[in-house]
C-alpha cells in the first residue's frame, strides 16, 4: 500500500520534470538542440516530437543567408546574418556538381538544385540532407529559369513539406505549365496535371501556397496563378488594378504575405521607382500600396525588378545584380537604399531563413505517420 502511494508521488513529480525540461527545449536556439539530441533517447524523443518542432519553428528568430557559390575555391557557403552577429557554414558540394543553387528556403531547409535537374534538401543548422530522386523533366535547368523550377513549401494543416516542381508542357510552344510534386518524407515524384499559363518567372511560396506569374509580365492580361499545397489544386487571380505596370513586375513575400512589386520609370526619365503594393489575407482580393522606394541610377533596364526582395528586422533587404546587398527603412525620410553588405568577390542570393531542426531523416517521418 506505502509503495502504491510513494509510486502516486514520483509520477506528477516525473511529469512535472519532463514538462519543465519541455519548456527549456523550447527556448533553447536551434543549434543548441542539435547537441541536445545526442544525449539520450528520451530527449532525442522529446526534440523528434512533430509537436514540438513545429511549435520551436514558431519561436526561432528569422534571419538572413546569403548563399554564395565559391566556384575559385571549390566550395559552398552560407553566411547567416543576424543583426551584427554572423555565422558561416561550409556545406558539403556535391562531387558530380559545381554549380548547386538554392531555389528557395522554407522553415529552415534549403531546397538545393544544380544544372543536372538534380534537387536536394538540406538543413543547414542540423547538417542532414536529403536527395531526392530525380523529376520526370530535367532539361534547361538553371538559377534563373522560369520554365522549369522547384519550388519548397510547407502545408500548415498536414504539417507536410513538399518539393513541388513545374515545367514546360509537351509541345515547346505551349501554354500549358506541368506540375509534380515531392512530399517529404514519400519517396517518389507525383504528377498532378497541368494548368494554363507558363510562367513567366520563378514562383514565390507564401502560408501553404505558391504563386507565379503568367503570361507577359506587362500587359493587363497577365495573372497569377496559385497552386494550394494542401488540395493540390490551382486556382488564379487578377492583377490588381492600374494605370500601367511599367516595365516589369515580380511577386515576393513581405511580412508573411504576398507582394507584388512593381517597376516604374521609363529608361530617359526620373530614377526609376519600386512600388510594393500587398495583399489582403482576408478577402485575396484586395491589394494595398504598402511600400515605395527609388533604385540606383545604374538600375535603368525597363525589364528589371529586384533578383531578391525580403522583410527582415522591420527593413526591406534588395538584392540588385548578383553581388549587391542593399537595404530600405521605411521609417527613415529618405526614398534611397543604402548599402547593407559589401560586394563580395563571388555572386550570392540571399533569402530568408530561421534556423530549425526539422529533421530529413527516414524515422522521423515512419514516427509522424504513426
Amino acid at each position: 500500500m506505502e509503495q502504491k502511494k510513494a509510486r502516486a508521488v514520483e509520477e506528477p513529480a516525473w511529469l512535472m520534470c519532463d514538462d519543465a525540461l519541455t519548456e527549456v527545449f523550447r527556448r533553447l536556439p536551434a543549434r543548441a538542440l542539435v547537441a541536445c539530441r545526442l544525449v539520450c533517447k528520451s530527449w532525442l524523443s522529446v526534440l523528434t516530437d512533430p509537436h514540438f518542432i513545429h511549435e520551436h519553428l514558431g519561436r526561432s528568430q528569422q534571419k538572413l543567408l546569403l548563399f554564395a557559390n565559391d566556384r575559385v575555391s571549390d566550395r559552398l557557403l552560407t553566411v547567416v546574418l543576424a543583426d551584427d552577429i554572423k555565422s558561416m557554414y561550409q556545406l558539403w558540394r556535391p562531387a558530380a556538381s559545381r554549380s548547386v543553387f538554392v531555389h528557395n528556403s522554407c522553415n529552415g531547409l534549403l531546397c538545393l538544385g544544380d544544372s543536372t535537374g538534380a534537387v536536394e534538401v538540406l538543413n543547414p543548422t542540423t547538417g542532414e540532407s536529403l536527395m531526392l530522386p530525380m523529376p520526370m523533366y530535367t532539361a534547361g535547368s538553371s538559377q534563373f529559369s522560369s520554365c522549369n523550377w522547384h519550388c519548397l513549401g510547407f502545408c500548415p494543416k498536414t504539417r507536410e513539406h513538399k518539393v513541388v516542381h513545374f515545367y514546360p508542357g509537351a509541345h515547346i510552344d505551349s501554354f500549358k505549365v506541368r506540375c509534380e510534386i515531392y512530399t517529404i518524407g514519400a519517396g517518389f515524384w507525383r504528377q498532378v496535371g497541368s494548368f494554363r499559363g507558363a510562367p513567366t518567372d520563378r514562383g514565390v511560396h507564401v502560408n501553404g501556397t505558391v504563386y507565379y506569374l503568367t503570361k507577359f509580365r506587362y500587359i493587363a492580361s497577365s495573372r497569377i496563378n496559385c497552386l494550394n499545397l494542401e488540395t493540390e489544386k490551382f486556382d488564379e487571380m487578377v492583377l490588381p488594378p492600374r494605370k500601367s505596370y511599367g516595365g516589369h513586375c515580380s511577386l515576393t513575400e513581405l511580412e508573411g504575405k504576398l507582394c507584388l512589386l512593381v517597376v516604374d520609370g521609363v529608361l530617359e526619365g526620373p530614377r526609376r521607382t519600386v512600388d510594393i503594393l500587398m495583399l489582403s489575407s482576408d478577402d485575396k482580393q484586395s491589394w494595398t500600396p504598402r511600400y515605395h522606394f527609388s533604385l540606383p541610377w545604374f538600375m535603368h533596364s525597363c525589364y528589371f525588378t529586384p533578383k531578391h526582395t525580403l522583410f527582415h528586422d522591420g527593413k526591406i533587404w534588395v538584392q540588385l545584380l548578383a553581388r549587391n546587398l542593399y537595404c530600405f527603412d521605411p521609417t527613415s525620410s529618405s526614398e534611397e537604399l543604402t548599402i547593407a553588405w559589401p560586394e563580395l568577390e563571388f555572386p550570392f542570393s540571399t533569402h530568408t531563413f530561421i534556423e530549425s531542426i526539422v529533421p530529413l531523416r527516414k524515422d522521423y517521418f515512419i514516427k509522424q505517420i504513426q
